[in-house]
């Protein structure tokens, strides 16, 4: 089932948007209790974006029902929402190493990939390209619900993105110890585009 969401850019649309993926989040909990764990990922223009927001609000519930999350952000601003979207990912999967629950999409090229959740293996969501400024994009939003082909479309992009992205600097997430180059690049297992680096000009990530 596909849902379109429109929004104008105000303070009631935001609050409609996050309710509406607030609402996604207790479905695809509700949906499956008692279920191997499953995970959501998440590629955000900010850490401040409605997607963050909402994983961090249901972080206790999403918990209970053993989800983990991974995400890409295309910017490191706002910082303190950064902190706040890592530490919600850290707490979702204690055991899982922090450096791989977050990413950078650094090169601007990658900014042409629209935002994009996915909420396990048949539900997930697509917004406008990253690049856009939040107040002047075309807010049209996305859910798709019982669909386990866009779903699978959406795993895969984000594993091809997270291969192109690069670890977000420790300074800006308040961990210590060294931390990769901005420019190292290291792929997730099963990424369909391994030599993703080689590749990014026509950056196929686009609304599926």
């Amino acid at each position: 089932m596909r849902v379109v969401v429109g929004s104008d850019g105000s303070l009631t649309s935001r609050q409609a948007d996050l309710e509406g993926h607030l609402d996604a989040l207790a479905r695809f909990v509700d949906r499956h209790k008692g279920l191997p764990a499953l995970e959501c990922t998440l590629i955000l223009r900010s850490a401040g974006s409605v997607p963050a927001q909402a994983l961090t609000l249901m972080k206790d519930t999403l918990a209970d029902a053993s989800v983990g999350a991974k995400a890409i952000v295309a910017r490191l601003e706002p910082q303190d929402d950064l902190k706040q979207i890592y530490d919600t990912l850290c707490a979702l999967s204690p055991e899982t190493d922090p450096a791989a629950l977050i990413r950078w999409a650094r090169d601007p090229r990658l900014l042409d990939a629209h935002e994009q959740v996915t909420y396990g293996v048949n539900m997930c969501w697509a917004g406008d390209a990253m690049r856009r400024d939040a107040d002047k994009r075309n807010p049209l939003a996305l859910f798709e619900m019982d669909a386990t082909d866009a779903a699978t479309r959406a795993i895969h992009a984000f594993k091809a993105l997270w291969s192109a992205s690069v670890p977000v600097p420790g300074r800006h997430l308040g961990t210590p110890g060294p931390v990769k180059p901005s420019g190292a690049y290291a792929p997730m297992d099963d990424a369909p585009l391994p030599a993703a680096r080689k590749r990014i000009q026509g950056w196929p990530l686009v609304r599926h």
